[in-house]
């Protein structure tokens, strides 16, 4: 192959992979604010086991800027939400909806937790999303083991 069919395919690979990021404004930083946002965003537990829970929920795109954190408060008593689990997720700007999912570690077995989701800009802005304390109890540790 001669070194200008090699360049040629170079740059049509380069085009076609980067084209569609290259072409698409930045249209979500445009929006300092978030877009509105309804109560559908309600979370549902993906898993849970003894010492971890995951928890997801599908919203309509917030805007504002790329970078989002989903974010659960948590604790075991539903009055007092002590804890705080973060993930990072990033909007993309052409779908109107989007998945928020959260990582729970070191939770205690058998233990009921309560919880509320809800998303934030990266620059701290919360987006307008609200839903009401849900809970989960985590499986009781297997304490039998396979060793004889």
């Amino acid at each position: 192959m001669t070194t200008a069919k090699l360049r040629l395919i170079t740059v049509a690979l380069i085009v076609t992979v980067m084209g569609p990021l290259l072409a698409q404004p930045r249209s979500a930083y445009a929006c300092q604010k978030s877009g509105p946002m309804h109560d559908s965003a309600s979370p549902m537990i993906e898993s849970v086991s003894d010492t971890l829970a995951f928890i997801s929920w599908t919203a309509p795109n917030p805007g504002g800027t790329i970078l989002h954190y989903a974010i659960v408060r948590y604790g075991k008593d539903p009055n007092h939400l002590e804890f705080t689990a973060k993930s990072p997720t990033r909007i993309n700007p052409s779908h109107s909806e989007m998945v928020f999912r959260v990582r729970i570690a070191d939770l205690e077995p058998g233990t009921t937790y309560y919880y509320k989701a809800f998303s934030e800009q990266a620059n701290g802005i919360s987006d307008p999303a609200t839903n009401s304390v849900n809970q989960f109890t985590t499986r009781l540790t297997n304490r039998m083991s396979g060793k004889q």
